[in-house]
């Protein structure tokens, strides 16, 4: 579950660190200025915006429209076919220096090449840690994977600066996990688990976990050896087929068990249990960290196609920004969801819910042979549906009502009840879902397609 950062005062809100604020506020005029706070000075700008913000959300929805009305906001392009512009860039930068390093062969070189190491042979060039990252993010849409979309999304950039801000240190995991897995012993019927519990119970209630943001390597060394005693003779329970045919149904042999378990062992390493490692783990895995990483090495570079690189990267980084700043001046989530598909030419997804647990989602796309497609679902009582489609293509419109049985299905096959699926007629007035609910919505949360 993706939750809306709370925290207002993080760098994405800072104009010489956020590209789509610093965009809006060069393009703002006098009135628009007056608008927001009579200060003339960008940083007054800003911080008058933070004061008031926890009073006056009218300076959130002032600068808000701002940015969704800024042009060259609102021009930003698909994210997902910027992507497949820089790998495609990348690769063609990394062939020409391939090409560059062979004519540059001095004639001794060829000469002495076997023929196994042909010089007319291709370089073999090392894969980018931006290429993997791009590779990684970019997915065609058909091969969506239900395990795979959190993580997307978690590494998207979006959340970059929340996350560190926000993230555990290692040894607090490690602790919070160890007690989840003492809590499961505590319901087992074997002895020696029992007794391997008693263990468990007493590293954490030891001095090792007094300072959970201690980076002595020492001190993580001896803990990880206390920890490792009581997880080998767990480990030699779970392998044993005489436990399991004694007792089969207890706690120790379930899925939740064993995923807990390998939590504790996967975490149970002294440099895992280092902050700099987990912040670098985070890093390696984020579009924005990595993207801002790159633009520093290439800056630096020889590269035949430094200039085109950079900008590309400049502009993902400025779609990344604006997802950010619309997320905290709208207290909610905005977000691009990178998967790639011909058909869409653009698109949004607006996700609200309300106090008495009922969740409403607006779809809006823009397809290439169907034009505009606009989508509204309810959510009701957990699995309760309701679909209002609008299409004007008659053509699309037809073959989504001839498909509307094998959507039902796939809903009850998942346990979502289709409670009405309706057309909107052109000469009717579409009915708004929200329009019951709406003085209760308390999130939002946008995704750009």
């Amino acid at each position: 579950m993706i939750q809306s950062a709370t925290l207002k005062q993080l760098s994405i809100i800072v104009p010489n660190t956020n590209k789509a604020l610093s965009q809006v506020l060069n393009d703002l005029g006098t009135k628009e200025t007056a608008t927001l706070t009579q200060s003339k000075d960008l940083k007054s700008i800003i911080n008058t915006l933070f004061k008031e913000s926890s009073q006056n959300k009218t300076q959130d929805k002032a600068l808000l429209e701002l940015v969704k009305n800024n042009p060259t906001l609102k021009n930003l392009g698909n994210v997902s076919k910027d992507i497949k512009e820089l790998l495609k860039l990348i690769k063609t930068s990394s062939q020409e220096q391939n090409q560059t390093l062979k004519t540059q062969e001095s004639p001794q070189t060829k000469q002495s090449s076997s023929p196994k190491n042909d010089s007319s042979q291709p370089i073999p060039q090392k894969q980018t840690h931006l290429e993997k990252t791009l590779e990684s993010v970019l997915s065609n849409v058909k091969d969506i994977q239900q395990s795979d979309i959190k993580t997307k999304i978690q590494n998207s950039g979006v959340f970059l600066e929340s996350t560190l801000k926000n993230t555990n240190p290692p040894l607090d995991n490690l602790k919070t996990t160890l007690t989840q897995l003492s809590k499961s012993l505590d319901t087992t019927q074997l002895p020696q688990l029992k007794e391997l519990n008693t263990q468990i119970k007493n590293i954490l209630s030891n001095d090792f976990f007094k300072n959970t943001n201690t980076q002595d390597i020492k001190l993580l060394t001896d803990l990880t050896q206390e920890i490792k005693k009581p997880m080998e003779s767990i480990q030699k329970t779970l392998d044993s087929s005489f436990d399991k045919a004694l007792s089969p149904k207890d706690t120790v042999f379930t899925k939740e068990f064993k995923a807990v378990f390998d939590k504790v062992q996967l975490l149970n390493k002294p440099q895992e249990l280092q902050n700099a490692t987990q912040t670098k783990e985070q890093l390696s895995q984020d579009l924005k960290a990595t993207l801002l990483k790159s633009h520093e090495e290439i800056s630096n570079s020889n590269n035949p196609q430094k200039q085109e690189i950079l900008k590309a990267i400049d502009k993902l980084t400025l779609q990344i920004d604006y997802h950010q700043l619309v997320s905290h001046l709208s207290n909610s989530s905005s977000l691009y969801i990178p998967y790639a598909w011909d058909q869409l030419e653009d698109g949004n997804i607006t996700l609200k819910s309300t106090k008495n647990k009922k969740f409403f989602c607006d779809i809006e796309l823009q397809l290439k042979d169907y034009g505009e497609l606009k989508l509204r679902l309810g959510m009701f009582e957990q699995n309760q549906l309701s679909i209002n489609i609008d299409t004007k293509n008659e053509e699309f419109r037809a073959l989504l009502k001839k498909n509307i049985g094998s959507l039902k299905e796939q809903l009850f096959s998942v346990g979502i009840h289709p409670q009405n699926i309706n057309f909107i007629e052109e000469k009717t007035t579409p009915t708004d879902i929200y329009n019951e609910y709406g003085k209760n919505l308390d999130m939002g949360f946008e995704v750009k397609a």
